[in-house]
């Protein structure tokens, strides 16, 4: 059993010293996760042993992906220049196999049980075929990866590698700039990267993280798209379109309203809840309550507001809520938008949670849906708007 403070690469050190001493060359079954993580791997210690890639990734979703690495593992063998020749064995696509071992872990972050499972099952099916051909070593390259951890694929490869009585090869590749190194070597050779791990979870995790990304750089992108427009077509542009809404059937069929309190470069929407109450419908506003839930207060005048979270106006704390399914008419405030109605608000996520709680609520209550409306400037709309499953479409837009 390893230790927190084993150091795994001064492990590997010291048997290729040893191998450097002897005339034999060891044979070495080397477990592939996909190409990539192979180059540097394989660049390394093929000086040293004579290696056979086993490419077994049961796991890798969805079945295209799968043989695009395949082939991706084929090209990463031909580039390398070896001491000793490399041959690959490429395992079974047993997908039902990974599937059965995740059941009941679908939910667990990556890097948890379901990962390491899956490394065991790996690992395992790798030092069986060791012991059958009778290899002297089993390792596998996936210890290179920033995102694993090398003491569990470690400790995995040393308990298996005892049961089956073949010796497991210690590694970190990650150490001595390996994974720098491996992302050189397919930057050069022009081969592709994936940008998950393999597995249909991975996968959904690395989405989530790469629209995150994608809507951080599109807020940037509309902030600096207003730092430059002049504020003559701000103030023409709002006034043309606050028009436009009051003129409409949706404000005008609408008993109960609840309007955001906007704030520049939002449109005044100040002007939308005076008029409104002028015109003897019920106004509600939002107040947040915590970091992740917002209430509909009803206001009698925009006096009743005073400066709160965010800097943005609010009602009182105590102000009577507007029920959700009485709500006829719904506001909302956005950084961006595109043309399908896909919006884009300011990361908090408080109304899509508000959106999707109205419609449940009505649909309980066997009530007509609210109308969702984004009011927004054309010079700030965009193409497309990266979206994940929390995000509600938006039905109406209207700009100048």
């Amino acid at each position: 059993m390893t230790n927190q403070t084993t150091n795994f690469q001064k492990d590997l050190d010291k048997i290729i010293k040893n191998i450097e001493n002897s005339v034999a060359i060891p044979t070495l079954l080397l477990h592939s996760c996909c190409g990539p993580c192979s180059s540097y791997v394989l660049e390394y210690l093929s000086k040293y042993f004579s290696i056979t890639v086993f490419y077994y990734n049961p796991n890798i979703y969805p079945s295209d992906e799968y043989w695009a690495r395949v082939e991706e593992q084929k090209k990463i063998i031909d580039i390398t220049e070896s001491k000793y020749p490399i041959n690959m064995i490429t395992g079974a696509y047993d997908v039902d196999r990974f599937y059965k071992m995740a059941k009941g872990r679908e939910d667990i972050p990556e890097g948890g049980e379901r990962c390491h499972l899956c490394y065991e099952m790996r690992l395992r099916e790798a030092a069986k075929i060791a012991k059958e051909e009778e290899f002297d070593y089993f390792t596998t390259t996936l210890s290179i990866s920033p995102h694993k951890n090398s003491r569990v694929l470690n400790e995995i490869g040393v308990r298996i590698g005892e049961e089956y009585g073949v010796k497991h090869l210690p590694s970190d590749f990650k150490k001595n700039n390996g994974y720098k190194r491996s992302v050189e070597i397919t930057s050069q050779a022009g081969i592709y990267r994936q940008d998950y791990c393999g597995c249909e979870f991975s996968k959904k995790e690395s989405d989530k993280r790469r629209i995150k990304r994608e809507k951080k750089d599109l807020r940037e992108h509309i902030k600096k798209i207003y730092s430059e427009i002049e504020k003559e077509y701000l103030d023409k542009s709002e006034a043309v379109i606050i028009e436009k809404f009051l003129c409409s059937d949706f404000y005008r069929n609408a008993k109960n309203i609840f309007c955001y309190v906007g704030k520049f470069p939002e449109l005044d929407t100040l002007r939308i809840i005076n008029r409104a109450l002028t015109d003897g419908k019920k106004v509600s506003v939002p107040y947040c309550v915590d970091g992740h839930e917002m209430k509909s207060l009803i206001i009698n005048s925009v006096d009743d507001l005073s400066v709160g979270q965010f800097g943005i106006l609010e009602p009182d704390e105590a102000s009577e809520e507007m029920k959700k399914e009485d709500v006829d008419l719904v506001v909302v405030p956005c950084c961006t938008c595109d043309k399908s109605g896909n919006r884009l608000g300011f990361g908090r996520g408080y109304y899509d949670r508000y959106l999707e709680q109205i419609e449940i609520k009505k649909i309980q209550a066997k009530k007509d849906m609210a109308k969702n409306i984004l009011l927004i400037r054309k010079q700030v709309m965009v193409d497309v708007v990266p979206t994940d499953e929390h995000d509600i479409r938006i039905e109406e837009i209207i700009t100048e």
